[in-house]
């Protein structure tokens, strides 16, 4: 039997049954005995029983695990919950929508937990079960959900600041290389040229159906199959701007004399890279800490009706592959 189910026979609210089961002072006793009685009659009740936990179990709805940017993204969230008393439970989507709507409704109808945490959100979702739910780093398309707060790195912003810096450098001419998840990422740096006064070269964008590190190789490699060869390039994350360097590299070129590369995510190993990357720092672990708080707080107050929205500083980190343009 389904919350709403259980409700109905009780003739209360979906939101006074998830309350009557997390131990809330806001409901009366003989409110909760009427529920708890109907759920152990229909033998629901140790399923929906929070109490039989000292912790708050929050549930982590991420795309994958395979990229260190995810991989400590989770852990960081985990690090925040666990010193907070929680427990984490973690699920990935493998950047389907149909599975990350499943697996919200799934956590958010059924009480399987008190919380929901989601990394990169990609879909809008209508928190309509009012369990308190915490967008970190969502897509645009996830800014139209309800009743779901929102944690969002300032990325327009630290791209201007990387356009900027290349157009100082001489570079006028900037191409830009991702993947058929980094849409967001494109057009901020559409937006970005735009603000510079550079021209945008259609022939210097490219989205690859590839990821990682094979999706720069790819769109490097037929750039200069193609007799294009950039001065610069903006890519939409660390692993893309490796692989660009590695197609520079066999081709015999050098990075920054031949091609000035910026990378986004500004993951662990690229300052120790033969050649640093210059990458964008996303202060991940602000935008966790901060979003393990305010769910937890929602969590223990029984409140989730806002929809507040938080913005975390970004910004650009020049390294050794950029230089002057020559």
């Amino acid at each position: 039997m389904n919350l709403e189910t259980l409700a109905k026979l009780a003739e209360v609210s979906v939101g006074t049954v998830s309350k009557a089961f997390s131990g809330s002072k806001e409901i009366s006793e003989d409110t909760k005995e009427r529920i708890f009685a109907l759920a152990k009659e229909h033998g629901c009740f140790d399923k929906y029983n929070k109490n039989r936990f000292d912790k708050k179990v929050i549930a982590v709805i991420c795309p994958e695990l395979n990229s260190e940017y995810y991989s400590a993204t989770v852990t960081l969230l985990n690090r925040e919950i666990t010193l907070r008393g929680g427990i984490m439970s973690v699920s990935t989507t493998d950047f389907s929508v149909e599975h990350e709507e499943a697996l919200f409704s799934y956590y958010a109808s059924y009480c399987k937990a008190d919380g929901i945490l989601t990394i990169n959100q990609s879909v809008a979702l209508d928190n309509s079960f009012r369990v308190p739910a915490v967008a970190v780093l969502p897509t645009n398309t996830a800014m139209k959900s309800k009743n779901i707060d929102f944690i969002l790195s300032d990325m327009p912003c630290a791209i201007e600041q990387a356009i900027e810096y290349l157009k100082s450098l001489g570079h006028k001419q900037i191409a830009f290389a991702g993947e058929k998840l980094t849409m967001a990422k494109l057009k901020n740096f559409k937006d970005a040229m735009r603000k510079a006064g550079l021209v945008i070269e259609e022939r210097l964008i490219a989205v690859s159906p590839k990821r990682f590190e094979e999706a720069g190789e790819e769109i490097m490699d037929k750039w200069l199959a193609d007799g294009i060869a950039p001065r610069a390039v903006v890519a939409a994350y660390d692993y893309i701007a490796i692989g660009l360097i590695k197609s520079l590299r066999r081709a015999g070129k050098q990075v920054p004399r031949d091609c000035s590369v910026v990378g986004m995510d500004d993951i662990s190993i690229v300052p120790y890279l033969d050649v640093p990357l210059s990458s964008i720092h996303t202060h991940t672990d602000d935008a966790c800490r901060t979003a393990v708080e305010i769910l937890l707080k929602k969590a223990e107050n029984q409140y989730y009706s806002s929809r507040q929205k938080i913005v975390m500083p970004s910004e650009f980190v020049a390294r050794g592959s950029c230089a002057p343009l020559e």
